[in-house]
């Protein structure tokens, strides 16, 4: 999609990753049932730091495709797709020519790959998340701290973790550091600072801060509730003023004040209540001047503006980009 001086956005044109999605259907899931989120992730796709390479994952094949960015008119040529030795790949970290995989299945849920000049993946090292307990270990999303230095894993609704790993010179992972936060079902995470982490909280319906050193993740006392089910994406404005929160329930949008130490304060509970279900993976254009939510039941992207005092305004969305059968919409990023 283009994207206009006013926020708008307008299709572009599509281009096929060369492998193949899941059918809205959910890993493990024997039923085959379509549901809008079949990934459970957040950061299905992201860029590279220098905004030239794309990458995809492909959750029904276990490959990863890396397509080129057109710096003109931002088309995409897929480079390469490339086969991984996980099973069922759902969120994908980039830093200094290192791409960090996370996976639902298998026992080593967390790869690393060096990325070629190419378009190649080559596996530098596989990784499993540390066990609590019995409970399950089903990754929802991995993001790199600011500096570079650690990778987190929200390690699944299962096991109530977020386990970070020290990233070493090469982009090999160290020992895992598993925190278990008192945050029930962690879905998504992001950085504030080097020294700053929040954490979507599902169950508590809750959005948490968490000073973050060494690898280790200590409650701040900032806890905030949006009093709405299932809250789920989490993004940050640049300045990081502004916190918002998608639903994955019935699809509001949940809007924070940060401060700078990392306290939350609850702006609107409903900041974008558009009556459309799943507000899945969000992202905010570099000037945070504006918001774009994939809607996962939907099929669409909603724009908003950001106002000065974090409020959203919608200013327009495209056609839906699947008219057949609007579950299969999965992650967004931009440029």
């Amino acid at each position: 999609m283009s994207r206009g001086s006013d926020g708008t956005l307008t299709v572009q044109n599509s281009t096929f990753t060369g492998g193949d999605g899941t059918n809205g259907v959910k890993f493990g899931d024997a039923t085959n049932t379509p549901v809008p989120d079949s990934l459970v992730s957040q950061h299905s796709i992201t860029v590279s730091t220098d905004n030239t390479t794309l990458f995809v994952v492909n959750a029904g094949n276990n490959t990863i495709s890396t397509l080129a960015i057109n710096q003109a008119n931002g088309d995409l040529t897929v480079e390469k797709v490339n086969a991984t030795t996980g099973i069922f790949p759902t969120s994908l970290a980039y830093s200094n020519g290192t791409l960090y995989v996370s996976f639902e299945g298998g026992s080593e849920k967390i790869q690393a790959y060096t990325v070629n000049s190419d378009g190649s993946l080559t596996l530098i090292g596989a990784y499993a998340i540390p066990a609590n307990g019995t409970n399950a270990i089903s990754p929802t999303q991995i993001v790199v701290s600011p500096n570079g230095d650690y990778l987190v894993a929200s390690a699944g609704t299962g096991s109530n973790e977020i386990v970070s790993y020290p990233i070493n010179s090469g982009g090999t992972l160290g020992t895992a550091v598993a925190n278990v936060t008192g945050v029930t079902t962690p879905f998504a995470g992001a950085f504030l600072s080097n020294s700053v982490y929040l954490s979507t909280d599902i169950a508590d319906k809750a959005l948490t801060s968490f000073n973050f050193s060494s690898g280790t993740l200590t409650p701040n006392g900032s806890f905030v509730t949006s009093g709405d089910a299932a809250p789920c994406w989490l993004v940050i404005t640049p300045n990081g003023q502004f916190a918002y929160v998608g639903n994955g329930g019935n699809g509001p949008i949940a809007s924070y004040g940060i401060s700078s130490s990392g306290a939350l304060t609850l702006i609107n509970p409903l900041a974008a209540n558009n009556s459309t279900k799943v507000a899945g993976d969000s992202w905010i254009s570099a000037d945070g001047k504006y918001l774009y939510t994939a809607y996962l039941a939907d099929g669409q992207i909603i724009s908003y503006s950001i106002g000065a005092n974090g409020a959203l305004t919608e200013i327009g969305s495209p056609a839906p980009i699947n008219t057949v059968t609007s579950i299969s919409m999965q992650g967004l990023v931009g440029i």
